[in-house]
């Protein structure tokens, strides 16, 4: 039972670190598409990572990993 409690812990420690990752990965693209393509682009471009990332964030995820 305990072990069960840790192990659900880590998972939502791993899913958090995955999305301030990715959060942080975007503001980083946002950036530099404004620096190179301008303010419209980088808008355009910012939906479509955040519509990719939700999809990927709301994926079924896998009853167990394969060994």
């Amino acid at each position: 039972m305990l072990g069960d409690v840790s192990m659900r812990s880590l998972t939502s420690a791993m899913r958090l670190f995955g999305a301030i990752g990715a959060t942080l990965i975007g503001i980083g693209f946002f950036f530099a598409i404004v620096g190179v393509f301008g303010l419209p682009a980088a808008i355009a471009a910012l939906a479509v990572f955040i519509a990719l990332a939700s999809m990927l964030f709301r994926r079924p995820q896998a009853e167990g990993i394969p060994r």
